[in-house]
């Protein structure tokens, strides 16, 4: 409320100064005679360039508030200077401008009264009912992962949950709404006497929970489970019922029941590849340790035997046990961390439930007497991670155990890999681990906030949205102009250089904010200037043609798919809306005290489709429609100049033709099409993706306090360059981690946003046909989990594990391999994203990523240190980097999924049966060719 009453009158403010000087400007070149000077400068001045404004800034801020006072603006922007300035004939009189200005501070006062008198709804208290939402939804998807990583079997029946699909959605909404209702409470703070001078607590809070979400994020990639949007209540079903039908039969049955059922939108939980390979491996370690025990059996009642009959059963093999050892090593692995993890995420829960009771409104009044204090809270934590860590290193000293019993002779014989199957579970270790680390952080920014003392400060302090983020403009995905090079040479003379700013100084009409406003002003200009004619100005106000350009203005959002949907709402709720007004005033002509009742009932609907219903917007534009007739027409009904019918008719074809003409600017003119912008944007994002992984590269390849300043001043925040050289390891260390969430956190949102333009796209009708929605979001899938992944992997490579002992004995030895994987996996980064920018056909052959990390496994496993004592007794060091090199071969996974799908979206050069037949044949041909070359060559040695 308090924002929007700042915009509101900011903008109704900047109105009233527009028509000012368009009046001013108008009498003063009217009383001079210049009639057509007055009306150009009218149009071209004062109504072009403040619609530029207004408009950019609508697109730039892209906010509910922002778009209602732009409207706001735009009413008496063309009340004044389009109808009555156009029929100015040199009068500086400011009374409409009064009676319009006057309106805006009664509807105002009248809202912000409403707002605050009758069921107030604070902004500080839906920040605490989201945190408290978001706190419920970690601790619902924490038990849910846990219990399924562990194979408990008490794990509770999760499917068609509603609890866990409104954990999934506040946990996905939790990136955007807090930092939104953050940004809200920050107004309220003045007068809030439990969060006034608390601005810097909450932001903390916030941003611990945001790295919270991401540690969510994480725990669930490592754990293999999927997350699927299903747009429909019987693919859950389709799926239970027919478990073994593939992803093809489901699909096409799917096509042919969707038309007869109505959509709700669920999430399904799928096993991905990562948990269907550790429940295969388990599978398989659970069978051979059956048979084994068997065998064992057979095994003993023969040595047995065989005593009997005088042989040495020290001679006989012991493959039995020796099997056993080896094939049940994850099973035990995940038995020893067991209870301990248990107990972790036992801790961590009654945490977040503390926490969530105290941000919750409805808490006991004596709960600060009956909930443990903070420092509880984080002591309890602390001692259950570092049992948890104790535990695991045991796990893992077992599983070196079984090698070095089934080796006795030596490791250097070993052809056994013990972190095969267990790096399958191992970074879910790790996310665990730093999930329990980071709830310390919301205890101790918690506690911070409850004893924070409560000061009065300064206002701009207590509003001040500002955020610290982490600078990426430094990265540019699709540069075309990079400077320093051929097509775009430095400067070196002056003119040069003035043309390089004239250059760049065009190049923001490429940018989409400039382009949106740019062709607002251009439609608006083109609708209002019937108004400043001679010959259809009369007409222009008779049929109240402002109403026109106020519905454009309203229609044009910056995507073809938003003005879609936003021009059927208008036509459809305006004529309810009129007709509506039309038939109450006509029964109730002039009714004082019938009308204001009738309109008060029909308001009740209308209000409840705006807060509740995905199609807010219609109940808006059908309260302002009906309110326009029935207000018109109320004060006409001592002079009955127009009547009711008529005005409604006039409103009616006034919204048609802001509709049709909205349509055809945003469809015609600079389109930004959200199908276009999805796959353009999915193409920024892969690139960025590839940066960032190169940046994990940097980061894994050298420590922090030996990084060249290079590598981290275009991804740190903005320090002074002497201050992050003084900085001590863990300092650094801590400040990377820091850098490498907030990227993280962008690339999540940025994610959003792309799924945001997903949605949009069915609202674009496409005479090719249908957009293929299902492949985009499968690829925006690929990428969320690409993005888990890299979460994952740099919590594993900032560990002081991985400077001490992985850095010397594993990366350095195998550089030649590594360098080949990095570079195969960022050139397909690179290739994909080239492939969404130009929607070519895709070569038949894609970089042998895969190929490069087996060869840098196969380097791995014969390193000479990998089959040392040393190793074994240096605990998970081996198991440490294997963990991350595994970790990589989903990546590659999720990179030839979006392979896959961008050959079924854009083709191929070659289709792939022919490229396998030509090479084939050409192998043939070789050798046909080399047999007849051979018997010349013994032919000519004959001779």
């Amino acid at each position: 409320m308090v924002e929007a009453a700042i915009y509101g009158w900011g903008y109704t403010l900047f109105a009233v100064a527009i028509s000012l000087g368009s009046m001013a400007t108008t009498d003063f070149f009217i009383d001079r005679g210049d009639f057509a000077v007055a009306r150009t400068v009218s149009l071209v001045f004062w109504l072009v360039g403040p619609t530029f404004v207004i408009s950019f800034l609508k697109a730039h801020w892209n906010k509910p508030p922002v778009a209602t006072a732009s409207s706001l603006c735009f009413i008496i922007i063309f009340l004044i200077v389009v109808r009555e300035g156009s029929a100015n004939r040199g009068d500086f009189d400011t009374t409409r401008i009064e009676q319009i200005t006057s309106a805006v501070a009664i509807g105002t006062i009248i809202t912000v009264a409403c707002c605050g008198l009758f069921w107030p709804v604070s902004a500080t208290k839906k920040l605490k009912k989201d945190l408290e939402a978001t706190l419920a939804s970690y601790r619902v998807l924490l038990k849910l992962l846990t219990k399924t990583f562990l194979l408990d079997d008490d794990l509770p029946e999760f499917r068609a949950n509603k609890t866990l699909q409104a954990a999934i959605e506040s946990h996905r909404a939790s990136f955007v709404s807090l930092r939104k209702s953050l940004r809200e409470a920050k107004l309220e703070m003045m007068w809030s006497s439990e969060f006034r001078g608390r601005a810097d607590k909450c932001d903390a809070i916030v941003k611990v929970m945001e790295r919270l979400a991401q540690h969510v994020g994480g725990l669930r990639s490592s754990c293999g489970l999927q997350f699927d949007l299903m747009t429909s209540k019987y693919d859950d079903e389709f799926i239970s019922k027919h478990p073994g039908r593939s992803s093809f039969e489901f699909s096409r049955n799917m096509r042919k029941t969707r038309s007869n059922t109505v959509p709700a939108e669920t999430w399904s939980i799928r096993a991905g590849y990562r948990r269907r390979k550790l429940e295969n491996e388990m599978r398989r370690q659970r069978t051979v340790l059956s048979e084994n025990d068997d065998a064992t059996g057979r095994w003993s009642s023969s040595a047995a035997s065989d005593n009997q009959h005088g042989f040495d059963p020290s001679t006989q093999s012991n493959t039995a046990p020796q099997d056993e050892d080896i094939s049940g090593s994850l099973i035990e692995f995940i038995h020893t961390i067991k209870k301990p993890m248990k107990s972790l995420a036992y801790t961590c829960k009654q945490t977040i439930y503390h926490l969530q009771v105290s941000f919750s409104e409805s808490a006991p009044p004596h709960r600060d007497k009956m909930a443990p204090s903070y420092q509880t809270l984080k002591a309890n934590l602390i001692k259950a991670i570092a049992l948890f860590e104790t535990s695991q290193k045991l796990a893992v000293r077992r599983l070196y155990g079984h090698r070095t019993r089934h080796f006795p002779s030596g490791p250097k014989e070993s052809n056994y890999r013990p972190g095969e199957e267990v790096s399958l579970v191992y970074f879910f270790v790790f996310n665990m681990i730093e999930f329990a680390r980071e709830l310390i952080c919301l205890v101790e920014a918690a506690e911070q906030f409850s004893q924070a003392e409560k000061y009065t400060s300064y206002i701009w302090s207590e509003i001040n949205t500002h955020d610290e983020r982490t600078s990426v403009n430094a990265f540019v995905p699709n540069e075309r102009n990079t400077m320093n090079t051929l097509h775009t040479p430095e400067p070196k003379t002056k003119w040069r250089r003035f043309f390089i700013r004239l250059w760049r100084t065009f190049s923001l009409f490429k940018l989409q904010k400039v382009r949106y406003a740019s062709k607002a002003a251009l439609g608006a200009t083109l609708l209002a200037t019937p108004a400043f004619l001679d010959s259809t100005g009369e007409w222009f106000r008779e049929w109240r043609m402002e109403w026109a350009l106020i519905t454009l203005m309203v229609v044009m959002t910056p995507t073809v798919g938003g003005t879609n949907i936003v021009a059927i709402y208008r036509i459809f709720s305006t004529i309810l809306g009129c007709f509506s007004a039309m038939c109450l005033y006509l029964l109730f002509p002039g009714n004082m005290y019938i009308l204001p009742l009738v309109t008060w009932l029909f308001s009740i609907p209308n209000f409840w489709i705006i807060l509740n219903h995905k199609h807010g917007k219609f109940g808006q534009f059908t309260l302002l429609a009906y309110n326009l007739v029935m207000l018109n027409k109320y004060n006409d009904r001592e002079t009955n100049a127009i009547e009711v019918w008529e005005l409604a008719l006039q409103r009616c074809i006034a919204i048609l033709v802001g509709v049709v003409f909205g349509l055809i600017v945003t469809a015609y003119i600079w389109p930004y099409e959200a199908r276009v912008e999805l796959r353009e944007g999915l193409s920024d994002f892969l690139l960025r993706l590839g940066w960032l992984y190169q940046k994990l590269v940097s980061i894994y390849t050298h420590p922090p306090n030996q990084h060249q300043p290079s590598v981290f001043m275009d991804i740190q925040p903005e320090n002074d360059a002497s201050e992050t050289q003084i900085m001590t390891m863990d300092a650094q260390r801590q400040l990377t981690t820091q850098t490498f969430m907030d990227l993280e956190l962008t690339l999540q949102r940025s994610l959003l946003e792309l799924q945001d333009l997903l949605a949009q796209t069915p609202n674009e009708p496409r005479l090719k046909g249908p957009f293929p929605v299902d492949t985009y979001r499968a690829m925006l899938s690929s990428c969320q989990n690409i993005v888990d992944k890299f979460l994952s992997m740099r919590t594993a490579i900032l560990k002081d594990t991985w400077y001490e002992g992985v850095q010397k004995t594993f990366i350095m030895p195998a550089n030649a391999e590594r360098r080949e994987m990095v570079g195969n996996v960022l050139l397909y980064f690179y290739l994909l994203a080239s492939a969404l920018r130009l929607k070519t056909p895709l070569p038949p052959y894609f970089p042998p990523a895969r190929k490069a990390w087996q060869s840098l496994l196969v380097r791995l496993h014969e390193l000479p240190v990998a089959r040392t004592q040393q190793t074994l007794d240096n605990d998970n060091v081996h198991l440490f980097y294997y963990a991350y090199v595994t970790m990589m071969e989903e990546v590659i996974r999720e990179l030839d999924k979006l392979g896959e799908n961008m050959r079924l979206l854009f083709g191929a050069l070659v289709p792939e049966d022919q490229w396998e037949h030509f090479f084939e044949t050409c192998d043939a041909d070789e050798q046909q060719d080399n047999r007849t070359l051979s018997r010349t060559y013994r032919t000519v040695e004959d001779d």
